[in-house]
């Protein structure tokens, strides 16, 4: 492609960028969740960093896409995925969110959860998993030509956007299990490149052009990119199919079609990918979740004397001694009051050897350890603590029956219990209720609850963290 054409393709992106732009600020501010023009704003979110990152600057539309697509908004969606709610727009959005903000703690229990949901296309669980089942998965379904008179818009869909994914849309290049499937994907698209231009899908054509730049940076798409190019309407958007037209496009009709081409465009101008690829972020959700509670029930303490209680839950939560600032009680403490502290510092040596300063705990010497209260308790002690084997599978049964039914007092006492016991991951199902919980956990304290239900909740994330994202096996207390 020669300099001129080159300097068309961005005219013409741009002037496609310009429809964006208006389209997009004329959503209201801020844009509820449930308003109608959300699925086009997150189709344009997603496609926000890739033209950011073929340009090597930030991109006008992501600019745009940021004035209405805010964190606020990002929770709301990531929330409702956490519900069970699967429309595209709310999938669209959590799967942009990485745009918005990358340190949110519900959006991320989103992610981990869409990762795991088996309904979903394999493009999206690839978008936030590197299992190498889904990759091989990926590999099969994009190295297999179907007979032509079986191909559909929506399989030229599901192949470019799997291509796009395990290329990172250009910023990097997939493992595949052997070279020769390269070939073998190239020849899909070839295949069908030629019949989206039969067919006239626009969306298809853009589709394919933009992938086999990806797998050949030096393929000859002239032909695919002049279909494209001459379609644009007077108002700047494209339309979902090949032919001439003057009609404007609403929104919701033209976005789609002007996203890819614009993005085809991008990649046929600018050659390549510019700059370091996007980083997926591997954080630690609940943990963050739990630093999130701390730091309200921090803020309703003020500058007073912490309940001994709320302090140990703190310290461990921040890994901060907020057990320095605690209004000590009589000595000796209440059995119960003991306990509890017990619960709060069981697995955590550090919070437990503060503690037992604190209080002037000796270890217990009658060696009785029989109920998983008397456990913890020699835990705070600093007797030596040996935890059982794999959870039964009783209890399996029950903890996951409780979090079919989102039973979650249930589910909680099994949890404590489960605590005792080395174990890999939980199953699916508890992992999911243990999401939902968080949630509302999050939910419930930026609603401003009060001390105790702040402190109710951050116990219970505690809890939720050391079985999601725990230490590992401990042989012994400190």
């Amino acid at each position: 492609m020669d300099g001129s054409l080159e300097q068309l393709m961005r005219l013409l992106s741009n002037r496609g960028l310009e429809w964006l732009r208006q389209k997009i600020m004329d959503l209201p501010d801020p844009c509820p969740v449930d308003h109608p023009g959300l699925g086009p704003l997150a189709l344009a979110a997603g496609c926000a960093p890739v033209l950011s990152g073929l340009r090597g600057r930030i991109s006008p539309l992501e600019v745009i896409v940021l004035r209405r697509f805010k964190p606020p908004l990002l929770r709301q969606a990531a929330q409702r995925v956490l519900a069970g709610d699967r429309s595209p727009p709310m999938l669209d959005l959590v799967l942009a969110g990485g745009l918005v903000d990358r340190t949110d703690p519900v959006w991320q229990l989103a992610c981990d959860t869409l990762a795991e949901d088996a309904d979903l296309p394999l493009a999206h669980r690839l978008m936030l998993s590197d299992d190498p089942d889904l990759m091989s998965q990926a590999e099969t379904l994009l190295t297999t030509q179907p007979p032509a008179w079986t191909l559909t818009p929506c399989h030229v869909q599901r192949v470019a956007t799997l291509v796009a994914v395990l290329y990172r849309h250009g910023a990097a290049r997939p493992r595949l299990s052997h070279a020769r499937q390269f070939s073998a994907i190239f020849d899909h698209l070839k295949a069908l490149a030629v019949w989206a231009q039969a067919d006239g899908c626009a969306q298809s054509v853009a589709r394919i052009a933009f992938c086999l730049r990806l797998v050949d940076p030096d393929h000859d798409i002239a032909d695919l990119i002049a279909d494209l190019i001459q379609i644009q309407r007077p108002d700047g958007s494209f339309p979902p199919r090949l032919g001439f037209s003057t009609s404007d496009q609403d929104f919701a009709d033209g976005v789609e079609a002007t996203l890819l081409v614009v993005m085809a465009l991008h990649l046929a101008a600018y050659r390549r990918w510019h700059g370091p690829p996007p980083v997926w972020l591997r954080p630690q959700p609940l943990q963050a979740a739990a630093t999130e509670i701390a730091a309200a029930l921090a803020a309703t303490a003020g500058d007073g004397p912490l309940h001994l209680h709320a302090a140990a839950s703190l310290t461990r939560a921040t890994g901060r001694d907020w057990l320095a600032r605690a209004a000590l009680p009589a000595l000796p403490v209440e059995p119960a009051r003991l306990q509890s502290l017990a619960q709060i510092s069981f697995r955590d040596p550090s919070v437990a050897r503060r503690l037992r300063r604190l209080l002037g705990l000796s270890p217990d010497r009658s060696g009785l350890q029989d109920t998983p209260a008397q456990v913890e308790m020699a835990w705070l002690r600093g007797s030596p603590v040996c935890l059982k084997g794999p959870v039964p599978a009783t209890l399996m049964a029950q903890w996951q029956r409780a979090a079919a039914d989102d039973d979650r007092a249930a589910f909680r006492a099994l949890a404590r219990i489960a605590l005792h016991h080395q174990s890999d991951l939980p199953p699916p199902e508890v992992r999911q209720m243990a999401r939902r919980m968080a949630s509302a956990a999050l939910a419930d304290c930026a609603a401003g609850g009060d001390a105790a239900v702040l402190l109710e909740h951050l116990d219970d994330v505690i809890l939720l963290t050391q079985l999601l994202e725990g230490e590992g096996p401990v042989a012994v207390a400190a």
